[in-house]
């Protein structure tokens, strides 16, 4: 598998593509804006993407859905918690963005410890609620999708809607730092990091 990243959005949300360069297919993670910048490299790379993965609803990550989906015809993955975000321009947050943008609904729902399979590849679905009710995270050979549960010496925050300061710590401390040091963790914002980094430096762990 190799992963391209792509800053995108308002906010500069990690955009990622797994991809099968065998089979020049893959999944996209999270297209939280810039759809033409998306696509481009998906042309550029002659990949074709067969799913939509979202790690959770929050409208920086999912503002290019709909012109992706449109684009590609793939199928939209979310958490069942997470999904009226999607459908709701108050639930996303972009009603406080100023764009008040709705998305139409996802195709498939995950649960949690289920494996998953597109482009040839398998991502197994961990449920880590606290940035939102329904936040997972994917796990793909030795990669870690986190989305905005955890990111560098950081922690996603919870002061939002449907935020669980004591969950967030729970999913991460039962899901996320059970893995292996050297699983590589590619967060929602920033660089990426390891579970063994994080399990020593982040301050929110200790």
């Amino acid at each position: 598998m190799k992963v391209l990243v792509l800053e995108v959005g308002y906010i500069g949300t990690n955009c990622y593509l797994a991809v099968n360069e065998e089979q020049k297919a893959a999944v996209l993670i999270d297209p939280g804006g810039d759809a033409d910048k998306i696509l481009e490299i998906v042309t550029q790379h002659s990949i074709k993407i067969e799913a939509i993965f979202l790690t959770h609803g929050h409208s920086d990550h999912i503002m290019a859905l709909d012109e992706i989906r449109q684009a590609t015809g793939a199928k939209v993955y979310i958490s069942e918690d997470d999904a009226e975000m999607l459908v709701k321009a108050n639930s996303n947050l972009s009603s406080y963005m100023g764009a008040g943008r709705q998305f139409k609904p996802a195709d498939e729902f995950y649960r949690d410890g289920q494996t998953l399979k597109a482009a040839g590849l398998s991502f197994k679905v961990l449920a880590t609620p606290g940035h939102t009710r329904g936040g997972v995270c994917l796990v793909c050979e030795d990669i870690v999708f986190c989305g905005d549960t955890i990111f560098s010496e950081s922690i996603g925050r919870t002061d939002l809607p449907g935020g669980s300061y004591p969950q967030l710590l729970d999913s991460i401390k039962t899901k996320i730092l059970t893995l292996p040091d050297d699983m590589k963790l590619l967060p929602g914002h920033g660089p990426a990091t390891t579970v063994g980094w994080e399990r020593r430096r982040n301050p929110f762990l200790q």
